[in-house]
């Protein structure tokens, strides 16, 4: 008996959600995630956000969370303050205390996809409505199984593309953010698509 499509569709999406959501350490509603600030640590350390989702820094104590590439800069921030970044781009972004730079933090944020293993799929790296001039990012793509990664895209503006190969198989994608001029985020989770 032949699948239909539905299910065969919900064969593929289950283990791309389930991707998602491996390694979040704390959980993200659709506000985001909260990080505490205080004796010397934020914690959670690593927290992982949907693309558009905040991350909200709650301060019991004097500190900052500055990104590793610049990306966003709280300034110092005392008790009982907050500050709150939305994460539109896809990453691992490293961020540390200026006052105490071996407290350190991450946030993750994966690339989306929708479509299907028969028509391909539209890949989404950001969910900006337009790219700042001093954004870029680069994708890049692996056969399951492969040792090495190739490009996908490289230093494009571009927001989303179809990936459509004319290889059938299961295909691994990750990206990054650049910050133009200052450095890169770190890889985002790697995102697995399959291709009838």
């Amino acid at each position: 008996m032949t699948p239909s499509p539905r299910s065969r569709r919900a064969a593929v999406l289950a283990p791309v959600l389930g991707l998602l959501l491996v390694g979040t350490l704390a959980p993200a509603d659709a506000a985001g995630a909260v990080v505490s600030v205080r004796d010397f640590s934020f914690t959670p350390a690593t927290v992982t956000v949907a693309p558009g989702q905040s991350v909200t820094w709650e301060f019991g104590s004097l500190h900052t969370t500055t990104s590793d590439q610049r990306f966003w800069d709280s300034g110092d921030r005392g008790a009982g303050a907050s500050y709150a970044v939305a994460f539109r781009d896809a990453g691992t972004f490293g961020y540390h205390c200026t006052m105490h730079p071996s407290m350190t933090g991450r946030v993750v944020v994966p690339v989306t996809a929708t479509g299907s293993a028969a028509t391909g799929w539209r890949l989404r790296w950001s969910v900006r409505s337009s790219t700042p001039s001093n954004r870029r990012f680069d994708v890049r793509v692996k056969r399951v199984g492969a040792t090495t990664w190739t490009v996908f895209r490289k230093a494009t503006a571009k927001r989303a593309g179809l990936f459509n190969p004319s290889g059938r198989g299961s295909y691994l994608v990750r990206a990054r953010t650049r910050n133009v001029g200052v450095g890169a985020s770190g890889w985002s989770p790697a995102l697995t698509v399959s291709i009838s």
